[in-house]
């Protein structure tokens, strides 16, 4: 009898270690990301950030992780964009305020799919539902990282989907759908994804 409670008890307890251990893990991953993203007036709105804080810190986040393989005419800003349902509220706006990326301004705006080409990030609402595969059409092989929280945004040729892992908010990339795009993404981008599709470019830089 004593030997099973015994057992039991390194079972709970062995348990329970490996629960902390993922959710530190998860914390960690996050903290590499957003790391490099001003947060206080996201924390001053909510003691916990929501989901989509957390996906908003991602997007001004992500732009700081790739770049074009060919040489890109100059903007003078950097447009993360929303296509569909924007269900960020304040917290995209919040960040992208007196944040750069590559020396540019941030803003954050809501043009039709066409105006979208010119944009640094496009993110597509999962609620555009079928037409999230005639989005990415029309997006084409425009210099556009695509995202979206589309269950099988992947699959339909986007760049990076959003996922819910034991309630925290990870991602997935579809290399493939980036190289035809001629983006190019970190190593440090990709080494903190939940996973990795498709196959890194030749000789592209890491």
């Amino acid at each position: 009898m004593q030997r099973s409670f015994t057992i039991g008890r390194f079972r709970r307890r062995r348990d329970h270690i490996v629960r902390s251990a993922s959710r530190l893990a998860a914390t960690f991953t996050a903290a590499l990301i957003l790391g490099s993203v001003a947060t206080p007036r996201v924390v001053a709105q909510a003691a916990k950030p929501t989901e989509y804080d957390v996906k908003a810190a991602y997007l001004i986040n992500f732009g700081k992780f790739v770049h074009d393989s060919e040489e890109q005419e100059s903007r003078p800003s950097f447009d993360i964009c929303i296509l569909g349902r924007d269900a960020f509220g304040q917290s995209l706006n919040a960040l992208a305020s007196n944040e750069t990326i590559d020396h540019l301004p941030v803003r954050v705006l809501h043009p039709d799919v066409t105006e979208a080409k010119s944009c640094g990030i496009v993110f597509i609402s999962s609620l555009e539902g079928e037409n999230i595969r005639e989005d990415l059409v029309l997006l084409g092989n425009a210099d556009v990282l695509t995202v979206s929280d589309a269950s099988d945004f992947l699959e339909r040729g986007g760049m990076i989907q959003f996922l819910l892992v034991q309630n925290h908010v990870r991602f997935a990339v579809n290399l493939d759908a980036v190289n035809r795009a001629h983006l190019v993404l970190s190593s440090e981008l990709l080494r903190v994804a939940f996973y990795v599709t498709g196959k890194p470019p030749i000789g592209g830089k890491p």
